[in-house]
């Protein structure tokens, strides 16, 4: 069989778990320098958002894969973007990136901008990493949280929808 069929195989069942599309939201991400960036900034550029615990195992590999990513497809448009949602995250963040080598943006959020940012219900507790993939219209196609099975070929998953963001148009 061919390998688009198993990646379709792959990908189909996987949608389920994402929300309909909608836009990005507008909260600023501090970042550990001081600056905020905005997530519509990006716009014209396919983005995944990656909401993580500076303790989880599972998503310090994650982040280490969107490093593989965002250097292979960061020229043709893609942005890979991290946020710590650890209740003391504004104070590890900065040393975790430096001890992990990420290389691309990284701030924090509180609980109430990553309930904003990532849509959740306010009781829901989601499994970290939350991966958001969003289009080059600035719209949040795919939400998937660390329970979700993309992550079981997280890099494969990831390179798949990225790239077929990547193919359709900005307007």
């Amino acid at each position: 069989m061919s390998k688009r069929f198993w990646l379709t195989a792959i990908l189909i069942p996987l949608l389920a778990y994402a929300r309909e599309p909608r836009p990005v939201s507008q909260v600023p991400i501090p970042l550990a320098d001081g600056t905020k960036i905005n997530l519509r900034q990006y716009q014209g550029k396919v983005v995944v958002l990656a909401i993580f615990s500076t303790t989880c195992p599972d998503c310090i590999e994650n982040l280490q894969m969107l490093n593989r990513v965002q250097k292979d497809l960061g020229p043709q448009g893609f942005q890979a973007i991290g946020a710590a949602g650890d209740n003391d995250a504004q104070y590890q963040v900065g040393g975790f990136v430096q001890r992990y080598r990420i290389g691309f943006p990284v701030g924090f959020l509180t609980k109430d901008q990553m309930i904003a940012i990532g849509d959740i219900e306010k009781d829901r507790r989601p499994v970290a990493p939350i991966f958001l993939f969003i289009d080059k219209k600035s719209v949040v196609r795919n939400q998937f949280y660390g329970d979700s099975p993309i992550f079981k070929q997280a890099e494969k998953a990831t390179r798949t929808l990225v790239q077929n963001l990547l193919r359709e148009p900005a307007k």
